[in-house]
């Protein structure tokens, strides 16, 4: 984490040349040293266009005569410019740091503040890049597991509603219209989206969000399946598993006429593509091919 991330007085203090000799060759190594660098030449070097007081007088007749009141090119060229000075900081300081993973991936992610987060498969997690300790939103799609520091509060938002700590251990998976969050460690809230509802999950409870209903589960888990190689289901429509292959072995299905509705209870290993379709497929009663180079699985 860099300092001038975390620090609020950072770049104050840089401008004002307060910084040490240990930040400042720090800071003048980092990535943003330069997009700040040069903001700061252009708003020192900035100033009021010179008056040529003849042609202000000139002027001043001209709008007595035609009653017409006219700026300098110039002045719009300054005010443009301080305009693009501000707006370019503003967008600076508010710009966003992002993770992501392919199919079949795995990221480990420390924040800001020392949490700690397992980014899942076709996922990614996003938070605001500048001075993050004192809004500690983050932004999820897919599924992560959070280990959270205590602090302040700490967001997760996802399409489907937010997700608020303190300070514990939980897993989000929301894909599509689906969400499930599992309290491993401490208490979280979650709020739906544009509603009043809500749900205090503490240690063992799960709540799953399907077809815009809550519904509140329990679980004897220490830690998400996912991180340990496996997905686990249990009386879920065979889109959701077929997705779930697909997201782990980057692979696409061609589906013809097989009901995808049907529930499936099982699960399925994350290191071989063969195994993890005879593990789920076939105790369903589907027969499937596999093309030779494993991407692409047909069903009747």
């Amino acid at each position: 984490m860099e300092k001038y991330e975390s620090d609020e007085t950072f770049i104050a203090r840089w401008v004002a040349g307060e910084l040490n000799e240990e930040e400042l060759s720090e800071f003048e190594k980092s990535d943003a040293y330069k997009v700040f660098d040069r903001i700061n030449e252009e708003a020192q070097q900035f100033q009021a266009p010179p008056i040529d007081k003849r042609q202000a007088l000139i002027r001043t007749k001209e709008q007595i005569t035609f009653g017409k009141k006219r700026k300098t090119s110039n002045a719009w060229y300054a005010i443009a410019a301080s305009i693009a000075i501000v707006i370019g900081t503003f967008g600076i300081l508010n710009s966003s740091k992002s993770y992501q993973t392919a199919y079949g991936e795995q990221l480990a992610v420390t924040l800001p503040d020392g949490s700690k987060i397992q980014l899942n498969a076709d996922s990614e997690l996003t938070h605001k890049r500048f001075f993050w300790i004192n809004n500690r939103d983050v932004n999820l799609k897919g599924e992560a597991y959070f280990e959270v520091e205590k602090g302040g509060d700490f967001v997760v938002k996802t399409s489907q509603g937010s997700i608020s700590v303190l300070g514990t251990k939980f897993n989000i998976k929301t894909r599509g219209k689906a969400l499930e969050v599992n309290c491993f460690e401490g208490a979280v809230r979650f709020d739906k989206l544009d509603t009043d509802e809500y749900r205090i999950l503490k240690k063992n409870d799960r709540i799953t969000l399907y077809n815009d209903q809550i519904n509140n589960e329990k679980t004897e888990e220490t830690h998400p399946n996912w991180m340990k190689g496996i997905s686990v289901f249990k009386e879920k429509p065979l889109h959701e598993v077929i997705d779930e292959i697909r997201i782990q072995y980057n692979v696409t299905f061609q589906v013809n006429d097989t009901d995808l509705s049907k529930l499936f209870t099982g699960s399925f290993l994350h290191d071989d593509i063969e195994k993890a379709l005879k593990s789920t497929l076939t105790p369903m009663g589907i027969s499937y091919t596999l093309s030779e180079d494993k991407t692409i699985i047909y069903l009747p």
